[in-house]
């Protein structure tokens, strides 16, 4: 018997929009709708190649605005790659199967192709992206932790705050460019951080996905999380980052146990024992339950993502 089916508690109890998550076949992807379903989870932003969109969209009515995958196989060819990405992006909008356009321009993906996200390279992409007003889901950043265990060597990698500096000229370089920067920025170790650069940037919005890492690290300082989440409530939205079919035995509570994890941690009052192991943690994870006011909830679960990406949940 599935033991996350039920959510740790139901304060909120209008629809709720997953802002990012990975999609694959709908053989696989329905898996983890049955258990969003349990959370009252209606609508997903979901990530993947134009086909899992394409297939999803239509097995799942109504429920899936796609985020496509960029790909960057052709960018030595400038005429090439433009011609691509606008005969994509454009065939994809005009068929309302796109919302947005998913990078993973990480350490690891900077160090492996030498490019980063302010490449002059990509302009005409992001052009393309603001005529069509989609959005960007960006990956910058990794935990603190990887930094001294991933990514020590610092020539190769950076320090942390340098992977800052591609996402910051970006936003310079394409004004107008809506950006949504995955889990928590990359940062929630540095609220202070990420609190700078929403100052600095109106079209730079916050997703609250990545489970363990966000539940352990606002976890380590309550008080401190839940005033920021209030403070910048307009420009957060939440999303799980789960990835259907990771392992190819996944439960409805592989699935669920994330949610589970996340209405504790954004409703809960207290403490709640994670179940969900954390090669990160030092031990066992206690998510603190951050209660936040209901005009929130209802901005990060669904009327924030609504406004950004264009729909509604009505």
């Amino acid at each position: 018997m599935p033991k996350f089916m039920t959510p740790p508690v139901t304060r909120y109890e209008g629809p709720i929009v997953d802002a990012h998550v990975h999609i694959r076949r709908p053989d696989e992807t329905r898996v983890m709708i049955e258990a969003a379903r349990a959370y009252n989870i209606g609508m997903f932003c979901g990530i993947g190649d134009i086909h899992v969109i394409r297939q999803c969209r239509e097995a799942f009515p109504g429920q899936i605005h796609g985020i496509l995958r960029a790909t960057f196989d052709d960018i030595h060819d400038a005429a090439a790659f433009k011609k691509r990405v606008r005969r994509e992006i454009e065939a994809a909008v005009n068929d309302e199967e796109i919302r947005a356009l998913k990078f993973w321009f990480k350490p690891q993906f900077n160090a492996q192709f030498g490019m980063y996200w302010d490449d002059p390279r990509l302009d005409p992409l992001f052009e393309i992206m603001i005529h069509h007003n989609l959005v960007a889901l960006v990956h910058v950043a990794d935990p603190d932790i990887w930094f001294k265990r991933v990514y020590g060597d610092v020539k190769r990698y950076r320090t942390k705050l340098e992977n800052y500096e591609q996402l910051e000229n970006r936003l310079l370089r394409s004004p107008g460019l809506k950006v949504q920067a995955a889990h928590l920025g990359g940062d929630p170790e540095h609220l202070d951080h990420l609190r700078a650069m929403l100052a600095r940037h109106e079209t730079l919005y916050l997703d609250l996905s990545a489970t363990k890492w966000l539940a352990r690290e606002l976890s380590r300082k309550p008080m401190e999380s839940r005033a920021f989440i209030i403070e910048h409530a307009d420009r957060l939205m939440w999303g799980s980052d789960l990835v259907v079919g990771r392992y190819s035995d996944m439960s409805v509570d592989d699935y669920a146990s994330r949610y589970y994890v996340h209405r504790h941690l954004w409703e809960g009052r207290g403490g709640l024992l994670s179940p969900i192991e954390d090669g990160d943690a030092q031990g066992p994870v206690t998510v603190q339950g951050l209660n936040l006011p209901d005009s929130v909830l209802t901005k990060i679960y669904r009327s924030n993502v609504e406004r950004i990406y264009r729909f509604s949940t009505d």
